[in-house]
């Protein structure tokens, strides 16, 4: 049974292998001109790109921008012991605003506490008295 088996899937791979050796002479005469001319055609354009030195992605550009930024980075002063606590106390506070922010809550706050306080429970009788009395000069 081994032995008809085999002989069925070699008679078989051979019949493949002769049809698609038939098969694939009629067509390549035309394909690979039209490839070599195609092939040719990409390699030119590359060279040519390659030669003429144009950035397709743009980062050439990107790194000499980096380079400018960095020359002008290392020319800044470094920041002092205190610049940077100050700074980093501001940014601990208000991280987006800084200190000009707490600066102006702080003031916020001062006013708020000179402000009179109005009674919690607004809706009883002793706090509706109480705002008339506050009301009526």
């Amino acid at each position: 049974m081994n032995r008809i088996l085999a002989s069925l899937v070699a008679a078989l791979f051979v019949s493949s292998t002769a049809i698609a050796q038939t098969a694939a002479p009629a067509a390549t005469p035309a394909a690979p001109a039209a490839k070599t001319s195609e092939m040719k055609a990409k390699q030119e354009m590359v060279q040519s790109t390659t030669q003429a030195g144009v950035d397709t992605s743009g980062s050439r550009a990107t790194a000499a921008q980096q380079q400018k930024t960095t020359a002008k980075s290392k020319k800044v002063a470094k920041p002092t012991k205190e610049q940077r606590a100050a700074d980093t106390k501001a940014s601990a506070v208000y991280p987006q605003q800084g200190a000009a922010t707490a600066a102006q809550a702080k003031s916020n706050t001062a006013i708020s506490k000179e402000v009179p306080k109005q009674p919690a429970n607004l809706g009883t009788p002793a706090a509706e008295k109480t705002m008339e009395k506050a009301a009526k000069p």
